[in-house]
C-alpha cells in the first residue's frame, strides 16, 4: 500500500482527465466523504482540490500513498467517469509539488477567469482547513509567493476581485475566541476529574 520514506514531506497526486468536457470529477458532497475517507485512513493532513480543471490530493506523511489514493480515486468514481480518460501525476517531494503547483497557477492566469475561480476557491479552503498544521500552511506559502510575482510583474488578473475575496475572509470575533478558550478550559477540567 505504501513506501516508507525516511522523512515526512508534502505529496500530492494530480488527476487529470482528457475528455473535452470541463467537469467535476466528483461533487461537492462526494469530495467531502472522499477527504474524510483519506483522513481517516492516511492521517490528517490531507486537502482535496477538486475543480473543473481535475482534482489534487494533497497530503503530508513519510509514506507513499499515491498507489492507494489514485486506486480510491477509481473505485470512488467508477460511476461516473470514463476512466481511461484519466490521468494521474505522483509527485512524492516537496519540490515537486513546489513546480507542479507554482506551473499550474502561472498557466491558470493566463485565462483570468479561470485563475480567479481556483484562487477564490484557494481562499474558501484556506478558511476551511484552518487548522491544517502542515498541508494548508505550505500550499498557502506557494500560493501567496505565486501571487507576489503576479502583483509585481502586473500579470495578476482580477487583480481587486482577489483581493476583495482574500479580505473577506471572516475575522475571528474576540468574543467568540473567548467562548471557544473557555469551553476548551471547562472539558479539560472535566477530563482531568
Amino acid at each position: 500500500m505504501n513506501t516508507t520514506n525516511s522523512t515526512y514531506s508534502i505529496k500530492s497526486v494530480n488527476i487529470r482527465t482528457t475528455d473535452l468536457r470541463r467537469r467535476l470529477l466528483m461533487s461537492s458532497s462526494a469530495v467531502a466523504i472522499f477527504e474524510a475517507f483519506l483522513k481517516e485512513s492516511i492521517g490528517e493532513e490531507v486537502l482535496v482540490v477538486n475543480t473543473n480543471i481535475g482534482m489534487e490530493v494533497y497530503y503530508y506523511s513519510k509514506n507513499d500513498y499515491s498507489t492507494f489514493i489514485r486506486e480510491s480515486i477509481l473505485l470512488y468514481t467508477i460511476k461516473y467517469i470514463d476512466q481511461s480518460k484519466l490521468k494521474f501525476k505522483n509527485l512524492l517531494t516537496r519540490e515537486e509539488v513546489y513546480q507542479s503547483f507554482c506551473e499550474a497557477l502561472m498557466t491558470f492566469a493566463q485565462y483570468p477567469q479561470v485563475f480567479l475561480a481556483y484562487t477564490k476557491k484557494f481562499i474558501h479552503l484556506k478558511e476551511k482547513n484552518e487548522t491544517s498544521k502542515y498541508v494548508f500552511p505550505i500550499l498557502n506559502g506557494f500560493f501567496e509567493e505565486v501571487l507576489k510575482f503576479l502583483t509585481e510583474t502586473g500579470k495578476m488578473p482580477h487583480y481587486e476581485k482577489i483581493k476583495r475575496a482574500k479580505n473577506q475572509i471572516k475575522k475571528p470575533d474576540p468574543d467568540d475566541l473567548i467562548i471557544k478558550d473557555l469551553i476548551s478550559e471547562i472539558l479539560l477540567k472535566k477530563h482531568y476529574n
